[in-house]
C-alpha cells in the first residue's frame, strides 16, 4: 500500500494517475446529471459527445504507444468492426439478439447504428486486453480472458443503456430485460476483435505485445461513468460489479510506475 501511495504521489507517472483519477471522479459524478436532469433535444449531441471523450485518452496512449501508422489502423478497423457487427445484429438478430437503436445518440450509419458507436467499443478492447496481458501474454489465455472481462463491462453498460432507453430489446431477457444471447454474442465479437488488435500489433506471434495501462485509461473512465449512472438509478449488480471492475483497473494504473516504452523499441529488442 505505501509503494501504491508513493507511485501515485511521487512516481514518473504521477500526473497520468492524477488525469485519469480526477477524469473517472469527475464521470462518476458527472452521470448524476444523466440520471436526474432532462436536456431535452441536446441529448443527441451530448451523448455522443461524452463516447469521443470518453475514447480520447485511451487512443491518446496508443497512438504515443504504437505509433501512428499501427495506431490509426488500429482505430480505424476497431471503430468500423462494432458498426458493421451491429448492423448485421439488427437486421438480423444474430450474433446478440433482436434490438434496434432509439434516437437518442443521433445520427444513425445504415440508418441503423449510430455513428458516436465506431468511437464506444474500441477504447473497450483495448483496456480489457491490456489487463488480460498481465495475466498471460500467451495468446490462446489473453484472447478469451480479454473476451471474458469485456463481458463483465457489459453487465456495467447494458442494464443502463436500456434504462436510459439508448437501444430497446425486441424479446426481454432476466438481466435487467436483456436477453443472455447478449453476452454470448457480445464474448464472441469480443473475442474477435481482441484477436484482430493481437495481429494487428503483433503478427503472427503466440506471445502478444504487452499493450501499456495507460490504455486502460477509457476503460476506467467508461465503468466509472456507468456504474456511477447504475449507482443513481439503483442497478445494484451493475454497482458491484463496476466497483470491483473500477477498484481493480485503479489498482494496476495506479501501481505501474514503469516508463510507456514505444512498441517498435520492444520490437527492435526481440
Amino acid at each position: 500500500m505505501i509503494r501504491l501511495r508513493r507511485a501515485f504521489v511521487t512516481g514518473r507517472n504521477a500526473k497520468r494517475n492524477a488525469f485519469l483519477l480526477l477524469f473517472s471522479v469527475a464521470f462518476f459524478l458527472a452521470s448524476w446529471l444523466v440520471a436526474n436532469v432532462s436536456i431535452g433535444e441536446a441529448v443527441n449531441w451530448v451523448s455522443a459527445m461524452f463516447i469521443v471523450i470518453i475514447a480520447a485518452p485511451s487512443y491518446y496512449y496508443l497512438v504515443r504507444w504504437a505509433g501512428v501508422k499501427k495506431g490509426v489502423a488500429v482505430i480505424v478497423v476497431l471503430g468500423i468492426l462494432p458498426v458493421i457487427v451491429e448492423a448485421i445484429g439488427i437486421s438480423t438478430g444474430l450474433p446478440y439478439g433482436g434490438f434496434y437503436y432509439t434516437d437518442m445518440m443521433g445520427l444513425k450509419i445504415f440508418d441503423l447504428v449510430p455513428w458516436s458507436v465506431a468511437f464506444a467499443f474500441g477504447p473497450l478492447v483495448l483496456g480489457t486486453m491490456s489487463l488480460a496481458i498481465l495475466a498471460s501474454k500467451d495468446w490462446r489465455v489473453m484472447l478469451p480472458l480479454s473476451a471474458l472481462l469485456l463481458v463483465f463491462v457489459d453487465l456495467v453498460l447494458d442494464p443502463a443503456a436500456v434504462v436510459l432507453n439508448i437501444w430497446v430489446w425486441l424479446e426481454p431477457g432476466p438481466y435487467y430485460g436483456i436477453p443472455i444471447t447478449n453476452y454470448t454474442g457480445w464474448f464472441v465479437t469480443a473475442l474477435a476483435a481482441s484477436a484482430i488488435l493481437h495481429i494487428i500489433l503483433s503478427g503472427t506471434t503466440k506471445e502478444v505485445a504487452e499493450i501499456p495501462v495507460e490504455i486502460a485509461g477509457s476503460l476506467l473512465i467508461s465503468v466509472s461513468f456507468w456504474t456511477g449512472y447504475s449507482f443513481w438509478t439503483g442497478l445494484w449488480i451493475p454497482v458491484v460489479i463496476g466497483i470491483l471492475m473500477i477498484a481493480g483497473t485503479l489498482y494496476v494504473i495506479l501501481a505501474s510506475d514503469v516508463e510507456m516504452i514505444p512498441l517498435s523499441e520492444v520490437s527492435a529488442r526481440t
